[in-house]
């Protein structure tokens, strides 16, 4: 702890201010004391924050939902005024030290506190999740230990500073070296960020450096989204959850459930005395000598200004970078670096020193290459999920021997799927509809037709028509002939199709989040921050960029994730509830009013038909067939549930996407078998893609052409599918995996997909040839990246970037 300087408050609202704990991008962290000796730490903020009408209305919610958190390894939110004139917060203050310090001071943690710690972090984790908050800032830093137990501290606030000037094009929110891939790459993040975050610090843990080494920011955060992480030193007993934390796709991260399910299989027994080695707890008793040793007028005991250092010697491989001059602050502004940004603030340390590792094979886990299967290791299928060193079909696969799904659960009675040798695997699967089943004999079934046609997935570099810079990232798009509407960060962009602005920006702006964009003639429909700090949905006339009207936010914890598209009247609109769930709601297109929302936890991907009365939504059940379920809502039933369907190893997303591909008779979903159902509920037709002679490859979301033709990719594969039967009409194995979060698109007869590494390839979508394929070694790890295409060309967002190609590469 710091003594005043002369500039600071001695006391924030009712607590007298006893020194500064630490200060970051947001503001400062004291030490304070109410009159009745409870000692707090309070974080003011920035007085240029506090003036940013959109950061209170924000920062106000995030309070609000911080003070619900309650968890025996949280530090508590116990006061607050956020319309103050610098707003602030107070949190139970924790004497203990940081991870950080600890691990850098006294050397890694033995297995048995390793195995303590991890628990108490997933308590704490699922605790801050119950109430829809995201840490995003979870590291070695932001954990402290105490006596009683590790806590968790700085979570909350991140989100509040979208829009504001911490959130300028540059700024990476967060930790280099502990953040996930999603949030490296400025992507939409959810809980399974904290995930990644838990398995990274636990690594730290562990071994006293982190799993993607030290250096520059910009080196770290390429190491995150493109690089496999060293786990070498882990202990055999915990190596496979956290190597399932370390996945670089979301959907294959464990669940706080699964990890704490994990940790008591076969805990060892428990013991007298305290949780940590001795050196620890003297650390810890001598920090505590701060709640002894304050005075009237401040405190008498300075915590330690300098510590010692843990050794690691630097690796010599192309991912170790040597320390320049030691610890550096990244050159990327971080807005929780030093302790400050997010809420739940017990005590303060900063970020560990010496952090460096190789990346080299040896304790690497599979990285930008591992199978969407592997999520089967660690939560679902059947597979035997053991502690205590047992690694039970764990392992996540990198690009060699492909795991084999474990026993499958027999289908319940009525829910039988046909199975064929060329459309199904030979494993018995377990899809099932609850309210309408399967219909055993579909009127459409599979037909045999050996072996797809196999085809080359690469090519030669196409020309580009034309390349742009908007001023902020772009999250979403929509084309009509004339127009590209880009909708960015802050703001709304339209250029023409020689790549020249088209009309002013609009003041409407994703925020970091993706949002979905629905046209209707000459109408966009989408959602965004305004500059009042709003999150309303959109009607802009793409000719002219003139707001044609807008719908204010109907509830503050509804924050819409744009237009999913329109079916008669009714524009449908992709909610995100409060962080922790998603819901729908529908808006009179011709009255601009509310028709009706609808909140299930079946809803959180949205697809919307180009006719009818139902729309379909997804849901990642996480249960432990790891099954997804999409559900028929009927809109004019205001959104009623007409049926729904599980579907094994299915990834079914979020608000803001959209999973599904709908022709005029079915609703197409990818997992282990891309499944066709009928508007009934009913199976049509299943189909497999990938490689025959290995286990099934897990497909996608689909697209469909509307000329009776699916696309699908799954894995390193991309294949067309015969919408009416199932028939797998051609496929191919690209260089490297595609992932459910790259763009894909469909246009001209030609089909366009983004694989992990940002390369772009245009396929004749009738014979599977590549035109062309465009790669950019710039592009890798650039996010957030979209597609869009017609009228011959293909538009490829990433980041700030925009790039038009023809359709023939020419």
């Amino acid at each position: 702890m710091q003594p005043l300087d002369a500039g600071d408050p001695t006391r924030i609202g009712p607590y007298a201010i006893l020194g500064v704990l630490g200060s970051g991008g947001m503001g400062k962290v004291y030490l304070g004391r109410s009159t009745g000796g409870r000692t707090v730490a309070v974080k003011a903020v920035r007085p240029e924050l506090a003036d940013d009408a959109g950061f209170r209305v924000r920062f106000r919610n995030e309070v609000e939902a911080a003070k619900s958190v309650s968890g025996a390894f949280t530090a508590a939110v116990v006061d607050a005024d956020t319309e103050a004139r610098v707003p602030w917060f107070a949190t139970a203050f924790i004497a203990g030290i940081s991870l950080g310090d600890a691990v850098t001071g006294h050397g890694p943690l033995p297995e048995p506190t390793l195995r303590t710690l991890a628990a108490g972090l997933t308590e704490a984790i699922a605790a801050i999740h119950r109430t829809g908050i995201i840490h995003r800032d979870l590291k070695p830093a932001n954990v402290l230990l105490a006596l009683d137990g590790p806590y968790v501290i700085d979570f909350g606030i991140t989100r509040a500073t979208e829009g504001t000037a911490l959130t300028t094009a540059g700024t990476v929110m967060g930790s280099p070296g502990f953040m996930s891939p999603e949030q490296a790459s400025g992507i939409r993040v959810g809980p399974e960020t904290d995930m990644f975050s838990l398995g990274a610090t636990l690594v730290f843990a562990a071994t006293g450096r982190s799993p993607f080494g030290d250096g520059p920011t910009p080196a770290l955060l390429y190491r995150v989204v493109s690089t496999d992480p060293d786990i070498t030193g882990v202990p055999d007993s915990l190596r496979d959850m956290i190597s399932a934390c370390l996945s670089k796709e979301p959907a294959r991260r464990p669940t706080t459930q699964q990890i704490s399910d994990y940790l008591a299989h076969n805990a060892p027994a428990p013991t007298t005395g305290g949780w940590l080695p001795p050196a620890y707890t003297d650390a810890i008793v001598a920090a505590s000598n701060v709640m002894t040793h304050m005075g009237a007028q401040g405190p008498a005991l300075h915590l330690s200004q300098t510590r010692p250092e843990y050794q690691q010697n630097y690796g010599s491989g192309p991912n170790s970078l040597p320390p320049q001059g030691g610890y550096q602050q990244p050159q990327y502004q971080q807005t929780a670096q030093s302790g400050v940004g997010a809420m739940g603030m017990g005590g303060m340390g900063p970020g560990p020193n010496g952090m460096n590792g190789p990346n080299g094979p040896n304790g690497t886990i599979g990285g930008g290459k591992v199978s969407r299967r592997a999520l089967i290791g660690l939560i679902g299928g059947g597979v035997v999920v053991l502690g205590g060193g047992t690694a039970a079909a764990l392992a996540m696969s990198g690009g060699g021997d492909k795991p084999t799904p474990g026993p499958t659960n027999t289908p319940a009675t009525g829910s039988s799927t046909p199975t064929n040798p060329t459309t199904a695997p030979t494993t018995t699967d377990s899809t099932t509809a609850t309210t309408a089943p399967p219909d055993p004999n579909p009127s459409t079934s599979p037909v045999d037709t050996g072996t797809p046609k196999q085809v080359t997935i690469g090519g030669n570099q196409p020309n580009t028509a034309w390349t742009a810079q908007t001023s902020d990232e772009i999250w979403g798009t929509a084309l009509n002939k004339d127009v590209l509407l880009l909708v960015g960060t802050e703001k709304t962009h339209a250029l023409n199709m020689q790549g020249q602005v088209k009309w002013p920006d609009v003041e409407c702006g994703s925020g970091t989040v993706g949002v979905l964009t629905a046209l209707d003639g000459s109408t966009v429909y989408l959602s965004g921050l305004d500059n009042k700090g709003g999150e309303p949905v959109f009607a802009i006339d793409m000719n002219t960029g003139h707001v044609l009207w807008t719908l204010p936010q109907v509830d503050r914890q509804w924050s819409p994730q744009g237009s999913a598209g329109v079916l008669g009247n009714q524009i449908i609109v992709s909610v995100n509830i409060n962080v922790q769930g998603y819901g729908v709601m529908s808006i009179d297109k011709n009255t601009h009013q509310l028709l009706w929302k609808a909140n299930t936890p079946k809803i959180g991907s949205v697809t919307v038909p180009p006719k009818g009365n139902l729309i379909f939504v997804g849901h990642d059940t996480q249960g432990v067939d790891n099954s997804g379920t999409i559900t028929a809502l009927d809109v004019t039933q205001q959104g009623k549930e007409v049926w729904h369907f599980d579907q094994k190893y299915a990834v079914f997303g979020e608000s803001g996407e959209s999973f599904f591909a709908c022709t005029d008779k079915f609703v197409v979903v990818g997992g282990q078998k891309l499944t066709a159902l009928d508007m009934n509920g009913k199976v049509a037709w299943q189909a497999r893609v990938g490689d025959p002679d290995s286990s099934p490859s897990i497909c996608d979301g689909p697209i469909y052409d509307g000329k009776g033709k699916i696309f699908v990719t799954a894995d390193e594969y991309l294949a067309a599918v015969d919408a009416n039967n199932g028939n797998v009409l051609w496929q191919g194995k690209g260089p490297n995996q595609f992932s459910i979060s790259n763009p894909f698109t469909v246009a001209d007869d030609t089909v366009y997909c983004v694989d992990y590494k940002g390369t772009l390839y245009a396929l004749d979508a009738n014979t599977g040839t590549t035109k062309w394929a465009y790669s950019n070694a710039l592009l890798a790890g650039q996010s957030p990246t979209t597609l869009t295409a017609g009228n011959g060309k293909v538009f490829y967002t990433a980041g700030h970037a925009v790039m038009a190609f023809a359709a023939s590469g020419k």
